[in-house]
């Protein structure tokens, strides 16, 4: 058994070891818990360049991911920085082409990519896609987080 004074001093020192794990599991390390996932969305066989893939959570724990797709259709899951990847759960998966009038804006925030801005003109895609991949309440695409396999989006125009 500790002296009385040893125990005083102990106490402050439990104290923050137990305040430091509540922070922890409470989620301020916000990048603990993602899963790298990176994938390719291809439109009539061809890579999508310049598109962004928002992935929508389906679970309660879950929450909403995004990335843009390169020149090869390549892209990489953001949720809290970048590529730090996605919560592991169930997702609805939307990809939205750049627009003809910018095709070089793509979202990299996901606060940005899945809340309309009244301030943002909106352009017309340069590529159209058909609403069972670009509309939320229409997408057949869905997606498990971790991937069991490689994930490859192959859309088709028509």
């Amino acid at each position: 058994m500790l002296p009385t004074h040893s125990r005083w001093c102990a106490r402050p020192l439990v104290l923050l070891l137990a305040v430091s794990g509540l922070l922890a599991a409470s989620g301020c390390g916000k990048t603990r818990g993602t899963v790298p996932l990176q994938g390719i969305v291809k439109l009539d066989g061809q890579p999508l360049p310049k598109a962004t893939v928002c992935f929508h959570a389906q679970d309660p724990e879950g929450r909403d991911a995004l990335g843009s797709t390169n020149v090869d259709g390549v892209f990489h899951l953001s949720t809290f920085q970048h590529a730090d990847g996605a919560f592991p759960g169930r997702y609805k998966v939307t990809v939205r082409p750049a627009t003809a009038a910018n095709p070089d804006l793509v979202s990299t925030n996901p606060s940005d990519a899945m809340v309309a801005h009244p301030s943002r003109k909106q352009h017309r895609a340069s590529v159209t896609l058909p609403a069972r991949y670009c509309q939320l309440n229409k997408t057949i695409l869905v997606q498990n987080v971790p991937a069991e396999e490689d994930v490859i989006f192959e859309l088709q125009s028509k």
